[in-house]
């Protein structure tokens, strides 16, 4: 019985380090610059999601529109 619980022992409790630990870094929620930058505004000016001119248009226009 006590071989049983020490077997168990030695399994439950590196699993238990190891959630703690990923517990412990996965609540990290500021990010810190390591180098302020004057010319930061936060964020790109460019829009992630503007279409190519070749895409605006043509033969498939119509399949691939789903505003």
């Amino acid at each position: 019985m006590l071989e049983q619980v020490l077997k168990l022992r030695r399994i439950v409790v590196p699993v238990l380090l190891c959630a703690f630990a990923v517990a412990l870094t996965s609540c990290a929620t500021k990010e810190t610059a390591l180098v302020s930058d004057p010319d930061d505004r936060g964020g790109s000016a460019m829009p992630w999601n503007k279409q190519e001119s070749w895409e605006k248009g043509g033969q498939f226009q119509a399949m691939t529109d789903r505003r």
